[in-house]
Formats: C-alpha cells, sequence, structure tokens
C-alpha cells in the first residue's frame, strides 16, 4: 500500500451524470522533481491555482486522502526582456498537467496549454502565467470532467475487490486500514453506499475491540490493587470506552463499584462519555471513521512515485 489517497462525499446521484454534478474525490494537487517539475518557490501559487480549477469545475477533495493526483509540470518555450521603464520579463511557458494514480504512476488524462506571464523577474513572470489559466482555457474543462469520469469509473471497476479487501481486513482486526480502503470510494461511484454500510459496521469492530480492551485493563487495575490511585486509573481508561461499544454498560456497572468502594477522599471528576441526542449518529460515526482514515494514511510508507501532496 501507498501513503496517497483520498476523498469523498458531496452530492452526486449516478455515475452516469458525474460530469454535470460535483463529486468529492480522492485526487489531490500533488508535485514530483524532474526537470519540467513545478520550482518548489511556486509551488504553492500553482497548487491554489489549480484547487480552485478542481472547484469551479465540480470536483473537490478531502485533505489528506490522496489515490489520485492532478500533477503539474512546465516548460519555458520562450522570453524576452522589455525596454523599460521599468524592465520587464515576458516569457510563455508550455504547462502539462496529468492526472495520475498515486500508487503505480499510471496516467489516466493529460492537458497541454501555453501561457504567457510578464513580471519584474522570471518569478513574477512564471507566477503571473500561471494565474492566467482559467477554467475557459480551451479543453480545460473537458479535460477535468474527462479525469472525473475516468476516476469514477475506476472505483466502479475495482468495487468489489476493495469492498472483499476491506472485509478480510475487519476480520483481521486491521479496522483502520478496513476503512482507509472503503472510504477511498467516491460518493458518485455506484459502489459509494455499499462502502458505507460497510464502514458502519467495521467501525463497530473496532469501538467494540477497543472498549474491550480498556475495559480489561481497568479490571486488572482495579482487581490487582483498590486505592485511590488504582480508583483514578481504572476510571480514567472506562471514560475512554465509546458510548456504542459493547462494553460501554459492563463500564458503567464497573465505574459504580470503583465509586463505591474507593477510598473516601479519591476525587471523583471522572465521567463515562455520553451520547448527545442532538447529534445525529450517523454523521458521528462517518466523521470519526474519516479521521481514522486520514491518521492512517498520513503514517503510510512513501509512495515510489515520491509525489509531494500540497493539501492547503
Amino acid at each position: 500500500m501507498k501513503k496517497y489517497i483520498a476523498s469523498f462525499i458531496i452530492a452526486c446521484t449516478t455515475a452516469l451524470s458525474v460530469q454535470a454534478q460535483e463529486c468529492s474525490l480522492p485526487i489531490g494537487i500533488a508535485f514530483q522533481s524532474g526537470a519540467s517539475a513545478i520550482p518548489v518557490s511556486y509551488q504553492r501559487v500553482v497548487a491554489g491555482k489549480l484547487r480552485q480549477l478542481l472547484t469551479t469545475n465540480g470536483v473537490s477533495a478531502m485533505a489528506g486522502l490522496h489515490s489520485f493526483a492532478l500533477v503539474p509540470e512546465y516548460e519555458i518555450i520562450g522570453k524576452s526582456i522589455t525596454a523599460g521603464p521599468p524592465r520587464q520579463t515576458v516569457c510563455q511557458i508550455q504547462l502539462n498537467l496529468k492526472v495520475l494514480n498515486a500508487d503505480d504512476g499510471v496516467v489516466f488524462s493529460a492537458y497541454t496549454t501555453q501561457l504567457d506571464g510578464v513580471g519584474q523577474s522570471d518569478a513574477a513572470a512564471f507566477s503571473d502565467a500561471v494565474k492566467r489559466l482559467t477554467p475557459r482555457h480551451q479543453g480545460l474543462s473537458d479535460f477535468i470532467a474527462q479525469s472525473q469520469k475516468k476516476i469514477v469509473a475506476y472505483y466502479d471497476a475495482q468495487a468489489d475487490r476493495i469492498i472483499a479487501r476491506a472485509k478480510m481486513l475487519d476480520q483481521t482486526r486491521k479496522y483502520d486500514e478496513a476503512i482507509y480502503e472503503l472510504l477511498i470510494i467516491p460518493e458518485c461511484a455506484a459502489a459509494y453506499d455499499r462502502a458505507l454500510s460497510c464502514v458502519k459496521e467495521v467501525w463497530q469492530h473496532r469501538i467494540n475491540t477497543e472498549g474491550e480492551r480498556l475495559l480489561a485493563k481497568a479490571v486488572a487495575i482495579w482487581s490487582g490493587r483498590t486505592n485511590s490511585d488504582a480508583a483514578i486509573e481504572a476510571a480514567n481508561l472506562l471514560a475512554e470506552i465509546d458510548p456504542e461499544s459493547s462494553s460501554y454498560e459492563a463500564a458503567i456497572k464497573l465505574l459504580e463499584e470503583i465509586k463505591e468502594k474507593a477510598e473516601l477522599n479519591t476525587p471523583w471528576d471522572i465521567a463515562l462519555k455520553v451520547m448527545d441526542d442532538n447529534i445525529d449518529m450517523e454523521q458521528r460515526r462517518l466523521d470519526a471513521s474519516k479521521e481514522v482514515a486520514k491518521a492512517y494514511a498520513e503514517n503510510m510508507p512513501q509512495t515510489e512515485t515520491k509525489l509531494l501532496f500540497l493539501d492547503k
């Protein structure tokens, strides 16, 4: 597995009509080294412009999750200096954009355009040229729409494999990896609802297992020594158990026992987590699952394509 992954969630109805709709995809803006790579000093300017172009064309991404990359490269095809005053640098650049699979570097689509820029330095001229890139550039919107369709088609074709792998990971208690695999599937893909259903199951298994671990540790601490220090240590562990965990009821009983039998001077400012009735439980699970997926992604090894993603 590689590090880069990416996103989902915003409103689509069917994969057949994704071009006209907004869709959150596992795609990020990335840069790589090489003669035609964008210089580091310009990367944030270029990333901001490309992110704006994606959003304008109905494509958004979830920060930190990238399995696909939009990679820009450039070539200076002409440069001149005006007489002034003030002296100005005029440059013509060829900007190449490609959408590729971050795991294996396979290119899904590509786009090339020429831009002119003017400034008092090479850097200023380059920056000015990039800022001139707009959705009105011939073929740019079609390039983004085609990339979107190909990515969705990729996940439609791979959905059964991804879900099967996630279930295998779930069975071996690799819950975070399973959640990450499932949340890569975009909302505008046909299998999104199936993936979301699996996320719910994996999340429940995750909090059940974690609850069991915390409860067992609290029991062991309290059984070994029933003083104030043990009471506080055990209670702090119980306070971490998710209210939806299968161990929650047992945690309540153990905390009551600890409070009843603990030394009189034990300070009790520890309480178990409780559910807020005003919170949408489905959204709570999904939001928590997204955080797990992002944390898992951040700790994955670097991809062999050596891409540098800029999320901000």
